[in-house]
């Protein structure tokens, strides 16, 4: 026997390739599992303190990502039951609501996904088979929603400027009112009225019918361009929140889903195929 330990690093090649063919048979190859159970009994690097401390930190942030996967489900859910379709601003409060979760959807997944080679039952690695096309389904989702979330904020603007342009109209429609009741007057009325003015303002130069009627047009046409300025002011401030927020919402789409589409990419491994091809390289390496 060799005394720098030998038969210790033989054992400690068989179980090397024990444990690569029992993560084959992790990934669909049964047939590995058998071929490789007579290889050695020994499983001191699969067992050592390192391999475990490693396997659990993995299955610890595999926990905290499905929990973030479950909160961001949960809050879609909540989100999609508060939706109401034809309801313009319903649907901006659901597509900005999703377009804030995103990074918690991503962040989930990829802790979910953080490494191909721990698993601990073989019901984790159907589930994670299942949850590998979620980002693909998520990023389709996702761009769905963007002409979604344009079409609403148009729709939002437009009956946002029906009504404020309704209430401008009311207003002037109330001003209009005090000279078309004085126009209807006959002029002794008309006359009387321009005495009483005049009585109230002692201090100012008494005025006659015909300019008091006239002041009377000017100040009606002063009160419709003031209220109409303020109606341009209000719609023009609100189309620059609106779809100033609808920039920024698709920005983040965009984003989100560029990193669901690299995310799905590189999650192929835990797809059917995926776990074909990385079964057969662990395979092929444990019999080299």
């Amino acid at each position: 026997m060799d005394p720098y330990g030998k038969p210790h690093a033989l054992n400690l090649k068989q179980g090397l390739v024990k444990g690569e063919a029992e993560r084959g048979f992790a990934y669909g190859l049964p047939d590995l599992h058998s071929d490789f159970m007579e290889v050695g009994q020994s499983q001191s690097s699969i067992n050592s303190p390192a391999e475990r401390a490693v396997g659990a930190g993995i299955q610890i942030l595999r926990i905290a990502g499905g929990l973030l996967v479950v909160f961001y489900l949960l809050e879609g859910l909540v989100a999609l039951f508060g939706l109401e379709l034809r309801n313009p601003a319903s649907e901006l409060r659901f597509t900005a609501t999703m377009a804030d979760r995103i990074p918690m959807g991503v962040l989930g997944l990829g802790l979910l996904f953080l490494h191909p080679r721990f698993f601990r039952i073989k019901a984790e690695r159907v589930i994670l088979m299942i949850l590998a096309w979620l980002p693909l389904a998520m990023a389709v989702a996702y761009v769905l929603m963007i002409p979604i979330s344009m079409n609403a904020a148009a729709r939002l603007f437009q009956i946002s400027s029906y009504n404020l342009t309704a209430q401008a109209e009311e207003q002037v429609k109330k001003v209009r009112t005090v000279l078309d009741t004085t126009l209807r007057l006959s002029e002794g009325e008309q006359q009387n009225m321009v005495n009483r003015y005049n009585a109230a303002n002692p201090k100012k130069t008494p005025v006659e019918l015909s300019a008091f009627i006239q002041n009377l047009r000017d100040e009606v046409q002063a009160q419709e361009l003031k209220l109409d300025q303020e109606r341009q002011a209000v719609l023009s401030q609100q189309k620059k929140s609106l779809y100033g927020s609808q920039l920024g919402q698709f920005i983040r789409s965009l984003i989100g889903v560029a990193a669901l589409l690299m995310l799905w990419k590189a999650t192929e491994w835990a797809r059917p195929n995926g776990q074909k091809r990385l079964g057969q390289s662990l395979a092929g390496s444990s019999r080299r």
